[in-house]
């Protein structure tokens, strides 16, 4: 394994406020890292910065680096270059992350235009052995379909294999499992665990199912307030917590709280 991403001392201000605050992590290749926290931490922000999408007015400071390229001070040019091709990302959006005016099959074939030099008979070929891994052939999904047509589940498998099709070497999944269903769900991580397995792929997915973070993530880095209160492998984070607030958010997300009064946490201020 080699070390992929360095995330070091990122902080995103927006028009209004700070989101996010000194954000530093390292994810070598082959190697899941899972992003995970209440809504509003942070988490979806930390993915846009990390592929150049942040709304106009957004400003950054600190380092994100693809191996040797630092990615903070590429140009919108440079970023095309990189997004589709050494960066994939599954956004946790499908019905607005796709066109709705475009098959799918055009929109998946777009990334090996883009990025490719294939004939359009072997972008169609690779079209449809990606329609196939992410299980839409076996769901009767044509790729003369439009968004529209499809379920959720069925979109983001969409965006799954747009992100795939050219093998990155980083995955960003925000929330790319939240719709589908617990078989379809297990098809997808395990298709995505064999490309890190055999490509050395890395992923970073964000994620509230801890459940699917402890089966699946290497490490985990837990968010609260834009600020990262706790990371480290997932065994010690699960079985060790060391935050009050990881300790609360693995209570009320694995065992439940149903019958037990809720404790209240102190007021965690993030360092500005």
């Amino acid at each position: 394994m080699r070390s992929l991403l360095h995330v070091l001392n990122l902080s995103v201000q927006s028009p209004n406020r700070p989101i996010l605050h000194d954000v530093s992590f390292t994810l070598e290749s082959g190697q899941v890292l899972a992003i995970t926290g209440e809504s509003g931490s942070g988490k979806s922000t930390l993915a846009l910065s990390l592929t150049g999408l942040l709304p106009p007015g957004f400003q950054t400071n600190g380092s994100i680096r693809l191996e040797k390229t630092e990615l903070s001070t590429l140009s919108e040019r440079d970023w095309c270059q990189i997004r589709g091709k050494r960066l994939g990302m599954v956004f946790q959006e499908p019905m607005t992350a796709l066109n709705p005016t475009r098959r799918i099959g055009t929109q998946i074939g777009d990334t090996f235009r883009l990025h490719t030099t294939l004939s359009r008979r072997e972008i169609d070929t690779e079209t449809r052995t990606l329609m196939e891994q992410v299980g839409l052939s076996e769901a009767d999904v044509s790729k003369r379909a439009y968004p529209h047509q499809l379920s959720g589940g069925q979109r983001q498998r969409v965006l799954l294999a747009m992100a795939l099709a050219c093998q990155p070497e980083l995955l960003i999944a925000d929330e790319f499992s939240t719709a589908l269903d617990a078989r379809t769900q297990a098809a997808m991580m395990a298709l995505v665990t064999r490309r890190c397995e055999t490509q050395g792929m890395a992923v970073l997915m964000i994620s509230h199912d801890l459940g699917l973070v402890r089966r699946h993530a290497d490490h985990v880095l837990v968010m609260k307030d834009g600020a990262c209160v706790e990371q480290g492998t997932t065994a010690s984070v699960f079985n060790a917590p060391r935050h009050p607030y990881t300790q609360a958010l693995l209570t009320m997300s694995l065992h439940g709280a149903a019958r037990t009064p809720l404790t209240p946490l102190p007021v965690f201020t993030a360092p500005l």
